[in-house]
């Protein structure tokens, strides 16, 4: 093959995946979010300023990492329980003898630092469980800061419009390759049989 023959042919080919990936998005609602968009005009310097409203990189992973972010998101929340649960404890010090100090909850100074000791090796045994987990706590982190954006913001409408539509491509091909993956297992016990 020549050099011109393989440009043509990539060039096809590009354009083929294009238009495979692209028929997602219904020409009605690709119609509609165009005309919204020149609706909701923002100025080129805030519509390009490098902060998109919805972030694209949680959407990287692989959809078979739910119970990860899941998990990775309860981690974090030990974490923040055992910090607190050890902030709440008596700090130690000398021991007082009185009716006051007789609380079961506060027990002896032995006692309490004994439950400091096992609450910091519980607190950093999950720490370094939630180290191998990094990638799922970002994840976590990112769907909390999506309560964050401003919805009654112009900017943020006007942005939000403009990525709708790699968002919808995203959220469809991913509930279609689920589908396709549901048929072939389907397709393959039926031939077992």
């Amino acid at each position: 093959m020549d050099a011109t023959t393989r440009v043509v042919l990539s060039l096809c080919v590009l354009l083929f995946v294009a238009q495979v990936r692209s028929s997602h998005i219904p020409k009605d609602m690709n119609r509609t979010i165009e005309n919204l968009r020149l609706y909701y005009k923002i100025p080129v310097l805030e519509r390009y300023n490098g902060k998109p409203v919805f972030s694209r990189e949680p959407l990287s992973g692989d959809i078979k990492e739910v119970k990860k972010v899941y998990l990775g998101g309860i981690l974090e929340m030990y974490g923040k329980l055992f910090n607190k649960m050890l902030d709440q404890l008596p700090t130690p010090g000398p021991s007082v003898d009185s009716t006051a100090n007789a609380d079961a909850k506060d027990g002896s100074s032995d006692t309490r630092a004994s439950v400091r000791t096992g609450l910091k090796y519980i607190r950093e045994m999950v720490h370094k469980l939630k180290g191998r987990y990094r990638e799922q706590v970002k994840v976590v982190d990112e769907l909390k800061s999506l309560q964050n954006i401003e919805t009654d913001n112009s900017v943020n409408q006007g942005k939000a419009l403009r990525e709708l539509m790699w968002l919808y491509e995203e959220a469809s091909s991913l509930l279609n390759d689920k589908e396709k993956k549901r048929r072939r297992r389907q397709t393959l016990a039926k031939k077992k049989e």
